[in-house]
């Protein structure tokens, strides 16, 4: 694997372009953000393509190739840090939050967070974010957390407060909506974590009082966790659009749920922001 190119955002997030060594044209995105708030962080994908079909996500424009493999996963991490050599002393994040859904290729992913483990002495964290598919639940049951306690940290891709429109505008095969919490409420104990929930409001879909009311009861079922709401990145040819009534929404959401996080993504000029990666062929 080698880097194509690197855009740079008017806010100094890096996008990276890396050419696979299975096709001349074929490539995966990533990216690096360096936050105010968490610092340095590595954002990787972990397939090419994907196989959901989010409607708000660029990578939903394209089927799914393949899972990438641990090496291919770890190749990202280690090519940011030679491009940007002070990440070889300081503490950084990686997370999992580029194209395709982690825990549909679960054994690749928590074999290349083992194995970044124990290379990089500075890896403080590592990030799952997931919409929580139905193949994901052999990892709820299977994994042994409490190896990864005080390290890992899962964002629970909410979105739509009912599992019907989950599986209208994310994807049909993903875990009702009781089970995933079940499952993120037990093994964020077993983690020392608190985990997030996270929710993006769409123009005239999940953005009015009776959407802020049925969050405020699937948070109610939670525990460990916090609200994240995020704005929408823009997406050319999204079928779904950025809320017009995001501030009025998120008002009536914080007289409901006492602890919520508010997010708008960095590196949106070079598509690095949430829900922009899209692996695709460079013309």
């Amino acid at each position: 694997m080698d880097i194509i190119k690197v855009d740079i955002s008017s806010d100094q997030t890096k996008k990276y372009f890396f050419r696979l060594p299975d096709s001349q044209t074929s490539h995966i995105e990533a990216c690096l953000l360096n936050l105010s708030r968490y610092g340095y962080i590595i954002c990787v994908s972990s397939q090419v393509g994907c196989s959901q079909k989010c409607k708000f996500c660029a990578a939903s424009k394209s089927e799914l190739i393949r899972n990438l493999t641990s090496e291919e996963i770890q190749e990202q991490i280690s090519l940011i840090i030679a491009d940007n050599t002070q990440l070889r002393v300081k503490k950084f994040q990686v997370t999992y939050m580029g194209s395709g859904e982690p825990l549909s290729n679960y054994k690749n992913v928590f074999d290349s967070i083992d194995c970044i483990r124990k290379r990089y002495f500075n890896l403080s964290k590592v990030n799952i974010s997931t919409t929580c598919p139905i193949v994901g639940e052999k990892c709820f049951i299977e994994t042994d957390w409490e190896k990864y306690k005080n390290f890992l940290h899962f964002q629970y891709s909410l979105h739509f407060s009912n599992d019907f429109d989950r599986y209208k505008y994310l994807w049909p095969y993903l875990l009702e909506i009781s089970v995933a919490v079940s499952y993120l409420n037990k093994i964020s104990c077993i983690l020392n974590d608190t985990y997030k929930v996270n929710y993006i409001p769409f123009d005239g879909l999940n953005d009015n009082e009776n959407a802020a009311a049925a969050l405020e009861k699937v948070m109610y079922t939670t525990r460990n966790a916090k609200l994240k709401i995020s704005k929408m990145s823009e997406i050319d040819g999204s079928y779904l659009l950025p809320s017009q009534s995001f501030d009025k929404f998120v008002s009536s959401v914080k007289q409901r749920i006492d602890e919520v996080e508010v997010f708008c993504s960095d590196g949106t000029d070079v598509n690095a922001g949430c829900g922009q990666f899209y692996n695709e062929s460079i013309v």
